[in-house]
């Protein structure tokens, strides 16, 4: 380890593209966790979440690495814990989030000095039925805790809380979490003991205390990257000191928001009295009575059919008729609640009935004629629904109506100025009334409130019931009522529409049969025309295919015929036989049987390119028909299936290309681009990558450096063009002394290297090499005269061992320095000693 520290430093200088280039990949860092819910889990997707990941996701804003997540494996939650920490010790990952600090862990693994969260003890309560609360907590005579009997050091924070607080703790044992869950919701235990990252469906958090921070962790002696994590920690707790705060609030505190109702309170709505819901005025969508079938319909029914079903209360619909006040129309029909009631300034309705909760949000409008300028409403009239009269503007003109239909259609007319309407009502109305008069705008940007009244006197338990059921109605399920109770009956919206344009809807259908019959005749017409084409493009086509140097094809699936245009025949009568051929007189050769054909060729990717492609493009060797003796020819052959409407394949079709000289060409470059152009060997580049993978995977058996003696004087004495037959003897002299499956390369000059591919003894090494020096090289001068030069070999043996290909190749350039230092023809080889 030490030694490749020192070589990455002394490598430094000068630095490579290659290298340049590699240090701007971004950083992969593996990440050990085990699935917990909050801290860190995966999702069915694939995707990730949690408090862990949240923050690591910071991490990466400032650092750019990318993480691996790697999950501990186990049976059960301790054989993760003790995998998850196997798997830091054995550094398999780089860091793991979620660590608590001591000073024997602190020997063990490598810790920033910045904690990223705090886990706290804590109290958890259920949703439901829960006897203590927040506010109760500290008053109650006893407090009975489940907590396990191993949590010894969680006992002892709890017993310091309870003390302090001047709580009576009464401990309530048990042996496993679920126990701990079972006996606080049965109500043996009031509350349970765990700690708050922990999370636990339908249970909430009343206190937590003693708390104490968790860390990142990362493999002893791995301080790079615990250093760099431990400054960018640094970094996020002054750019953004509230994010722990912010992630452990999203991650670690569940609503402990509780809307459902007690058994007593079911029971009490279910023998409660059916109760008269009054409706002051229509008001759609929101509420409204069909003025055929007299049938209630609009947002507030289906809201009333969600209580009914979610309470058991029962409801009777009751139209209230215009009266002098709001007070006297509830006492005289007799009304418990007041539905669609706007909660406003308005002062003088808070007396007469209590608001429930909310059940819908609107904004109000002002709707006034276009004539009118709406910036200066003072003095003008306005429009109002009887029971909305104590809420018109001082000193302004008021014309009462029974429905808000009225009011606009005043505004409208022009027998008023403007009116008040919502954001759901007002848009209604513009929509199926002819309403061209009217602008509306936004009177201020809050909202409105619609809620339910109930009569006074107040039933303060009904009050209660309804507000928990109208909370426990989440967004979805209002939206989905909304959306079925407000839209306008599809019906009533082309009658409305067919009514109001009756002239233009004549004229639009005489109009459209016009264009129907005038659009059939060009129909008619274009496809004459596109069969003619069709006939002269397939004409020009089948001049095509004889020009071309390709042959197209098409096979039937359900026939089991082959199609091939008559084109220049690129396939071996080996493949289709042209005894079994039919010509039809067209452009196209027919072949029947042609699966069974084409198997006899022994080619299955023939096969399988004409009748059943799995790839779009095959490229294969084949015999050219005309000359079948000739060396095999490449072709490629394009092609891909043709389904019909239900997505079956019919048929294939496809070409059939001459790609030979391209292939061979590809090919030739290849070669050149890997091999030494004097020796053909291996060249130095080629020989080092692939020499590095045998040895980095133990592969290699040996690796030797072989070197011409006294070469510079062949070169000198008998010329450059003797040196190279030289060196082409050597190469030849080592390529027969080895097996085809080792590597043999030129690395430059007279210097020739082996890689041995897999195990090779001693005996078999030396003798190998004994061999190459003992007979030499013989070349030829210009004069044809024979002279010889004798080799040098250094090397070192791997027995298995890993290597990289700079250490093997230095200890094997050492032996051959020895060797030459005793005397030059000769060998030394010795064993690998890692670096």
């Amino acid at each position: 380890m030490l030694l490749s520290a020192v070589l990455a430093c002394a490598l430094l200088i000068p630095v490579t593209a290659e290298e340049a280039h590699a240090s701007d990949q971004p950083r992969i860092v593996k990440v050990g966790y085990t699935d917990s819910e909050g801290l860190l889990a995966k999702n069915d997707d694939g995707t990730y979440e949690g408090y862990t990941y949240d923050y690591l996701m910071r991490v990466a804003q400032f650092t750019g690495w990318s993480f691996e997540f790697v999950e501990a494996e186990g049976d059960n939650a301790n054989e993760r814990a003790l995998r998850l920490l196997e798997m830091l010790d054995n550094g398999e990952v780089d860091i793991e989030g979620s660590m608590s600090y001591s000073a024997a862990l602190a020997e063990m693994y490598e810790y920033p000095e910045n904690s990223y969260g705090s886990a706290h003890t804590a109290l958890f309560a259920p949703n439901i039925h829960a006897t203590v609360s927040k506010t109760n907590l500290f008053t109650r005579s006893e407090l009975r805790v489940a907590i396990l009997a191993t949590a010894k050091k969680r006992r002892a924070e709890l017993e310091y809380y309870c003390d302090q607080n001047g709580i009576n703790l009464v401990t309530v044992e048990c042996s496993t979490t679920q126990e701990l869950l079972d006996k606080t919701l049965t109500g043996e235990a009031d509350v349970f003991l765990e700690i708050d990252v922990n999370i636990f469906d339908g249970f909430h958090i009343v206190s937590s205390f003693a708390g104490r921070p968790f860390f990142f962790a990362a493999p002893k002696g791995e301080r790079s990257i615990i250093d760099e994590l431990d400054a960018t920690i640094d970094r996020i707790n002054q750019s953004n000191p509230q994010l722990q705060e912010t992630l452990y609030k999203k991650h670690f505190l569940p609503s402990e928001d509780n809307y459902d109702l007690t058994s007593a309170e079911l029971r009490y709505a279910r023998n409660y009295k059916t109760l008269r819901v009054g409706v002051l005025t229509d008001r759609p969508p929101l509420q409204s009575f069909d003025p055929e079938t007299g049938e209630f319909k609009g947002v507030t029914k289906g809201i009333l059919e969600y209580l009914s079903k979610h309470t058991g209360l029962s409801f009777e619909m009751v139209s209230i008729p215009r009266y002098d006040d709001l007070a006297t129309a509830l006492r005289e029909e007799n009304i418990d609640i007041v539905a669609g009631v706007n909660d406003d300034d308005n002062t003088e309705i808070d007396k007469i009935v209590a608001m429930t909760a909310p059940y819908m949000t609107t904004s109000i409008l002002l709707v006034y004629n276009k004539f009118v300028d709406p910036d200066r409403l003072d003095g003008k009239s306005i429009a109002l629904l009887w029971d909305q009269a104590e809420t018109a503007p001082e000193g302004a003109p008021v014309q009462l109506y029974d429905t808000i239909e009225e009011c606009l259609e005043a505004v409208n007319s022009g027998e008023v100025d403007y009116t008040y309407g919502t954001s759901y009502t007002t848009p209604y109305y513009l929509n199926i009334d002819e309403l061209s008069n009217i602008l509306y705008l936004p009177t201020s940007t809050q909202s409105i409130d619609i809620c339910f009244g109930l009569a006074q006197p107040v039933d303060p338990d009904l009050l209660v019931i309804l507000n928990k059921a109208l909370r426990s109605l989440n967004s979805a399920q209002l939206d989905s009522i909304i959306y079925d109770n407000s839209l306008i009956d599809q019906d009533e919206q082309i009658n409305l529409f067919i009514k109001d344009h009756l002239g233009e809807f004549a004229l639009a259908c005489i109009s459209l049969l016009v264009l129907i019959i005038v659009l059939l005749a060009l129909y008619l017409r274009s496809r004459m025309h596109a069969a003619r084409a069709v006939r002269e493009e397939n004409l020009r086509f089948q001049e095509l295919y004889r020009l071309a140097n390709e042959q197209f094809f098409e096979y039937s699936i359900k026939s089991d015929t082959l199609r091939i245009s008559k084109s220049k025949s690129l396939l071996s009568s080996s493949y289709v036989d042209d005894a079994t051929s039919m010509d039809d007189g067209s452009s196209y050769v027919s072949y029947e049987n042609a699966r069974q054909l084409i198997k006899h060729s022994a080619n299955p990717e023939l096969l399988d390119a004409f009748t059943s492609p799995s790839n779009a493009v095959t490229e294969v060797l084949c015999h050219e028909e005309a000359n079948p003796d000739k060396d095999r020819k490449w072709i490629r052959i394009t092609s891909h299936f043709v389904e019909d409407d239900a997505g079956k394949p019919i048929s294939v079709i496809g070409k059939i290309a001459n790609i030979d000289d391209e292939m061979r060409e590809k090919m030739d470059l290849s070669e050149r681009a890997h091999h030494d152009g004097l020796t053909g060997l291996l060249n130095w580049q080629t020989f080092q990558e692939t020499a590095g993978e045998l040895l980095s995977n133990g592969t290699a058996g040996a690796v030797l450096v072989v070197d011409t003696d006294d070469f510079k004087g062949v070169n000198d004495t008998y010329g450059h063009l003797a040196g190279d037959r030289a060196l082409q003897q050597t190469a030849a002299a080592l390529t027969a002394a080895f097996r085809p499956q080792d590597l043999i390369g030129r690395l430059g000059g007279d210097e020739f290297a082996i890689c041995v591919n897999g195990r090779i003894d001693d005996e078999r090494l030396a003798s190998a090499c004994a061999g190459i020096v003992k007979r030499g090289v013989t070349f030829t001068d210009q004069y044809g005269t024979e002279h010889e030069v004798t080799l040098s070999i250094g090397g070192v043996e791997l027995h298995g061992k890993i290597a990289s290909y700079q250490s093997a190749y230095r200890q094997a350039d050492k032996a051959l320095y020895r060797a030459k230092a005793g005397g030059k023809n000769r060998f030394v080889i010795g064993s690998y000693q890692a670096e």
